[in-house]
């Protein structure tokens, strides 16, 4: 019980610090990507996700029922035998299938209460990894579209707009509750590009040519309502989170994804290799551990 509490109240702290204080939370990753990052986004999601395996391995024990998952896999080989033995018992078959689908039922059951635990602290490496290694910045000559969303009432026409000195503005539309911007970067640099309006401005970062640490395409105000609509797989980690009380609720700019070895780039390729390696880890490991998964 001890190592159960330990374990649930350690992946609720972690949430929590997350939630609250992404900028602090990302020191520790910050610190990875610094002795690590020159092997490359590849490499550091692979070593990081095995870590995550061997994690799992540790938590997931304090969490799960062992010996009912022991039994029930017994209960399911158990079934599967009878199928192979008693193959021209049709009756002995049917009884072997429906039990085998029914325990492997209660087996699910039995693995899926636990990731209601540990869920959350992995989701948060995974966004981590989006942050650091997620995408490319531009390149000079590169065009975009930069859309800031304001908040209900602001004149989109009164936001006055300021972009660094290595990229130039295009064409600017005011629309109902949006600015709509075309900028094209004209030589490398890092910046912010600026919106104002009363008295506030609220930046987004530019980058060309030159990678800050963590790059995102979306700076938000509501970072959980953009992870759940899809558009945002970092909830903050990326960028500051905007104060819910500014004029602006989120600024997108689309970078490139970044490359990542095998799987392509960006965030779902990210979301593969973590998933793939992590699992591998577990599963690979659990007899060393002496963990029933």
């Amino acid at each position: 019980m001890k190592g159960t509490a330990i374990t649930v109240a350690s992946c609720a702290l972690l949430v929590a610090w997350g939630a609250l204080s992404p900028e602090t939370f990302n020191f520790g990753f910050d610190a990875i990507d610094w002795v690590f990052g020159w092997m490359g986004g590849f490499w550091v999601t692979f070593l990081v996700s095995a870590s995550v395996g061997v994690c799992f391995l540790l938590a997931f024990p304090h969490v799960s029922a062992q010996a009912a998952i022991a039994s029930v896999k017994d209960r399911i080989k158990y079934n599967l035998l009878s199928i192979r033995i008693f193959q021209d018992d049709l009756p002995t078959v049917a009884r072997g299938v429906a039990g085998s689908l029914g325990w492997n039922t209660v087996y699910l059951g039995l693995n899926l209460l636990p990731m209601v635990f540990l869920a959350g602290p992995f989701m948060y490496v995974w966004f981590q990894l989006d942050a650091l290694y997620a995408f490319d910045p531009l390149q000079p000559g590169d065009k975009r579209m930069v859309v800031a969303e304001l908040q209900e009432g602001v004149d989109s026409a009164a936001v006055e707009v300021f972009i660094p000195d290595f990229a130039v503005l295009g064409k600017r539309a005011n629309l109902p509750g949006r600015v709509v911007l075309e900028v094209t970067a004209s030589g490398p640099g890092l910046g912010e590009i600026e919106f104002r309006s009363g008295g506030e401005t609220v930046g987004k970062v530019l980058a060309v040519g030159e990678r800050p640490r963590r790059l995102a395409r979306i700076r938000t105000s509501d970072p959980w309502g953009e992870f759940f609509k899809a558009r945002d797989p970092m909830i903050g980690f990326g960028e500051p989170v905007l104060h819910s009380a500014s004029f602006v609720r989120s600024i997108w700019l689309e970078y490139p994804a970044a490359p990542l070895g095998p799987f392509g780039g960006g965030e779902i390729a990210i979301m593969l290799l973590f998933m793939v390696v992590s699992l591998l880890v577990g599963f690979g490991l659990k007899g060393v551990f002496g963990v029933e998964i």
